[in-house]
């Protein structure tokens, strides 16, 4: 019982040492020479103290140099497990918090890459309506100062979110229904907006300026080139645990002849979006180019997930042109 008692007491010093001995010793001689050390003070120690009780409570005491042998065994097995459980836990933790900062490394490092794919955009469309506005600058003044103003809204929204990979989808639809009054101006009558956008939806978790480039690719591509009205619609519909949304435009869409490869890599923009899309989910998310009888669709399907403090809200979020 002393024994017992002795190696239960010294449990909390010997899992010190033995991480003392891990982190001090390189070479493995060392560390041998360390434990065997260690374990003969211990050892030592232990059958003193018990030739001390049998010297006071048994009848006939047994010698020292009997009990150095008689206890050995039994004391090694008791070191031994003390210092291989320290270490298995110790290793596990390890493996534990290696595996903790791997992951945070690798979802730090896909964020900066997202962040950087999406500072691709900002100068992207910030070029377009720049343009758009000093082709109006002479002919309409009035109309070139009000879409001055909505840029300078859309910058400060885009600035704002930076730093948020997803935001609600409702709330990127208010800044493309910034984009899209910025086109309006431009365009007049001849550019014709409609959002399907049912409640249910307003609160999913969408990229952040996700889109942005698909509307700006169904103004520039669906509705620019033709000189009559066109039209641009986004939709969004929850289908279980998925979220579809479409951009379509009334547009001629791509060539019969267009190479696959440009069929699926898109422009610049649209490349940047798949690109981010794959960074956020994986193979969980898909990026269509289709044509459509009477336009061209984006189709753009990702995990359905819902925003944990947000509400919905029952207006409509873009005025139909």
């Amino acid at each position: 019982m002393s024994t017992a008692a002795f190696w239960a007491l010294l449990t909390p010093l010997i899992m010190i040492v033995t991480r003392q001995i891990r982190d001090r010793t390189s070479a493995r001689l060392q560390w041998l020479a360390a434990h065997i050390g260690t374990f003969l003070t211990m050892h030592v120690i232990d059958v003193s103290a018990y030739s001390a009780l049998t010297s006071v409570f048994a009848p006939e005491p047994r010698p020292v140099i009997q009990l150095l042998f008689s206890l050995a065994t039994f004391n090694m097995i008791a070191y031994g497990m003390i210092a291989v459980v320290t270490t298995v836990l110790d290793y596990q933790d390890a493996l534990r918090e290696r595996g903790l900062r791997a992951a945070r490394l690798e979802t730090q490092l896909a964020l900066a890459q997202f962040q950087a794919l999406r500072a691709q955009l900002h100068p992207h469309f910030l070029f377009n309506a720049l343009n758009a506005i000093s082709a109006l600058i002479h002919k309409d003044a009035t109309r070139a100062d009000r879409m001055l103003a909505r840029l300078s809204e859309l910058l400060r929204l885009a600035i704002d979110t930076a730093a948020t990979p997803e935001v609600r989808l409702i709330d990127e639809i208010e800044f493309v229904k910034r984009y899209l009054e910025i086109e309006m101006m431009r365009f007049g009558d001849r550019l014709n907006v409609r959002v399907d956008l049912p409640v249910e939806t307003y609160d999913a978790m969408v990229p952040n300026m996700l889109l942005q480039p698909l509307v700006e690719n169904a103004v520039r591509h669906g509705v620019a080139p033709h000189p009559g009205p066109g039209r641009v619609e986004i939709a969004a519909a929850r289908d279980g645990q998925r979220l579809g949304i479409v951009v379509r435009d009334t547009g001629a869409g791509m060539p019969a002849n267009t190479p696959n490869e440009e069929r699926t890599r898109g422009g610049v923009g649209l490349r940047t979006t798949r690109e981010r899309l794959q960074k956020l989910y994986g193979t969980a998310q898909e990026l269509a180019l289709v044509n459509v009888p009477g336009g061209f669709e984006t189709r753009v399907v990702l995990p359905f997930r819902r925003h944990a403090d947000s509400t919905t809200n029952d207006e409509d979020p873009l005025p139909r042109r």
